[in-house]
């Protein structure tokens, strides 16, 4: 197993502690890196990925990464897995399923993070009527 698996490992690690703050995710991270997310877009630099972090950390309250496979190319790891969680509001969903495909530059910091994650699947859990998570998208009258 090489050094960014092993990173990527510990990534997976870090989020699901509940103990672990932001600032040790971001070590994991390269000063210029680039975070695409189906929630936010593009995210670029640590300051604005931190910001992500933040905004996470506000709506799930708990979650835990059932990592199935890790699949390293050169400089790139895909990991699959699935996720457990529980939203600000209480409800909790299982097995959504996820794959994170990491970009390491040659220090074996994290320059690109790309997210799929189901999030349709964890909104139609959570209620009937989901608030949309981009910005440029008006969310229906309730």
């Amino acid at each position: 197993m090489s050094m960014n698996t092993d990173t990527a490992k510990r990534y997976f690690e870090l989020m699901d502690d509940p103990d672990t703050g932001t600032e040790q995710v971001l070590k994991l991270y390269a000063d210029n890196a680039i975070v695409r997310s189906p929630r936010k877009g593009t995210i670029r630099g640590k300051e604005d990925i931190e910001a992500f972090y933040d905004a996470n950390a506000d709506f799930f309250t708990g979650g835990q990464h059932v990592m199935e496979a890790f699949h390293e190319d050169g400089n790139v790891v895909i990991c699959e897995g699935t996720l457990d969680g529980e939203t600000v509001e209480g409800r909790t969903f299982e097995g959504i399923g996820l794959v994170d495909i990491m970009r390491f530059d040659d220090d074996g910091k994290i320059e690109e993070f790309r997210a799929y994650l189901d999030y349709s699947a964890i909104l139609t859990e959570v209620q009937e009527n989901p608030p949309s998570f981009r910005d440029d998208i008006p969310t229906p009258e309730q």
